[in-house]
């Protein structure tokens, strides 16, 4: 296996959160202590294959690419938040149409990949650093699998639980299809905000309303002042997304 060189820059922090740093900070949200604490975290992933010059097929799959790349976007842009995985398919992607946690954590999958860029990352980091992984929710993986919402619920919390196991901070929920079984979804994104917090992680759903919070967003090409929480770019960045919007859109976002 080629060396891992993991290189990291620290940003200076806004004013009203110089004492604590970004993992800390998300920590203190998911403890109910940090009514007062922001995080800007912008949606950026694939737009790290830029840095590393592979196509996204293959980035997507290596995990050495995936937390040198991650870490260097992260250095270009300024941030003090990576996204070690950010939904768009990959858990349909990895699993070969089969809804179950195995095939998704064979070696070689995306789910994999990022597995395992997570856990470097976590161990690399420190607390400077926040660990994102952002997943689909359990209706639209039981839409999207054709299975049903109990069914994807368990699978969903149980991936949730191998990111928050791996070092993951912050476990986003992308959700754009609405639940065919409202209690079971329920059920399901409560026992993931459970087990978030036993890893004192945070869990947020995104783009709808339901038994956890949402994530406030600001769109990447329109940057202003965060509000108090946790603020992500209006959508997912795409991949050749500048460096330079991206560096915009952190200053702005994470201004006090």
């Amino acid at each position: 296996m080629p060396s891992l060189s993991i290189r990291f820059s620290v940003p200076e922090r806004p004013r009203h959160s110089m004492s604590k740093p970004a993992r800390k900070r998300l920590q203190a949200m998911a403890q109910g202590r940090g009514a007062d604490e922001r995080l800007a975290v912008p949606l950026a992933f694939d737009a790290a294959a830029q840095i590393s010059a592979r196509p996204l097929e293959d980035f997507h799959v290596d995990p050495t690419q995936l937390a040198n790349g991650l870490s260097e976007l992260q250095r270009a842009i300024g941030s003090e938040v990576i996204c070690c995985a950010l939904a768009d398919d990959f858990e349909y992607a990895s699993a070969g149409g089969e809804l179950a946690l195995e095939p998704m954590l064979a070696p070689g999958t995306r789910v994999a990949a990022s597995l395992e860029a997570c856990r470097r990352l976590r161990a690399t980091g420190g607390d400077a650093l926040a660990l994102v992984a952002g997943l689909t929710g359990p209706a639209t993986l039981a839409a999207r699998f054709g299975s049903d919402v109990p069914t994807a619920g368990a699978v969903f919390s149980a991936l949730a639980k191998e990111f928050c196991a791996a070092g993951a901070d912050l476990i986003l929920i992308f959700e754009p299809t609405p639940p065919a079984d409202p209690q079971a979804w329920e059920d399901a994104l409560k026992t993931t905000g459970n087990i978030a917090r036993f890893h004192r992680a945070l869990a947020l759903l995104v783009d709808r309303a339901g038994p956890l919070p949402q994530a406030a967003s600001i769109a990447l090409d329109s940057p202003a002042e965060g509000e108090v929480g946790v603020t992500l770019t209006a959508g997912i960045v795409p991949a050749d997304a500048s460096i330079e919007t991206l560096q915009a859109w952190v200053v702005a976002v994470g201004a006090a």
